[in-house]
């Protein structure tokens, strides 16, 4: 009879993280929030200590969430129309779950810092000096620019995003290639060959009546300035 009621208690206490997984937004983005803490901890090579006080401090969250979800449920059951104490109450436990995430966000700060700052650092250091990245870097920037440009100016001007505009992509991208060539390869023939390509993909875009020449300047321009400021700057 008792194995019966441990087993049966068992159940019912599974099916309420299942009904409160089911139906709560928040706990869902605790749960998954605390299995991807856990999965990522397993690479830092953290001490029992550390380990525990993570264990703690994810499951005080969770279970502040879940008592927070029992009391609004009991509340909304019981009192049917605005009472200043059921807000008084809710108000409460929700913010017994702040300060179990702030506890939790504290403790997480704690246990990482160090070993996430000693793997940034080396990120960082061979990130800054690895060419390629810095290439698709600047190429990204530029398109980002270059589409950030064409949208305000067929928003205030009418047209298209990808076609013609205030900026030229095709100039922007072209000369921007054509600049960390350059830098990469430190070479004067490679650079000017490079710029050359660079200019006929300009001068095909005002050939074909696709952009005016100003506006191929200032995709120029753009590619030049994004390829120097990642490369010489940031590089």
């Amino acid at each position: 009879m008792k194995s019966g009621n441990f087993i049966a208690s068992f159940n019912y206490a599974v099916q309420g993280i299942i009904s409160v997984l089911k139906t709560e937004r928040n706990m869902k983005f605790h749960y998954l929030a605390a299995l991807l803490i856990i999965i990522f901890s397993l690479f830092l090579d953290l001490t029992r200590i550390e380990f525990m006080l993570m264990i703690f401090a994810v499951t005080f969250v969770v279970t502040a969430e879940m008592i927070n979800t029992a009391i609004e449920r009991t509340i909304d059951l019981v009192v049917q129309d605005y009472n200043p104490i059921a807000k008084y109450v809710k108000d409460v436990s929700a913010g017994a779950v702040l300060i179990s995430a702030i506890n939790a966000i504290i403790v997480g700060y704690l246990i990482f810092y160090d070993k996430l700052k000693i793997i940034g650092d080396f990120t960082l250091d061979k990130i800054k000096n690895s060419d390629d990245h810095l290439t698709f870097v600047a190429i990204i920037v530029v398109l980002i620019l270059t589409v950030g440009g064409k949208y305000i100016w067929a928003k205030r001007n009418g047209g298209t995003y990808f076609q013609g505009g205030a900026i030229s992509g095709h100039s922007s991208l072209a000369f921007c290639s054509a600049t960390i060539i350059s830098l990469v390869s430190e070479n004067i023939l490679i650079a000017l060959l490079s710029f050359l390509i660079a200019l006929l993909v300009a001068e095909s875009r005002v050939e074909g009546k696709i952009h005016k020449i100003s506006e191929v300047i200032s995709g120029a321009i753009l590619g030049i300035c994004v390829a120097i400021f990642i490369f010489k700057i940031i590089g």
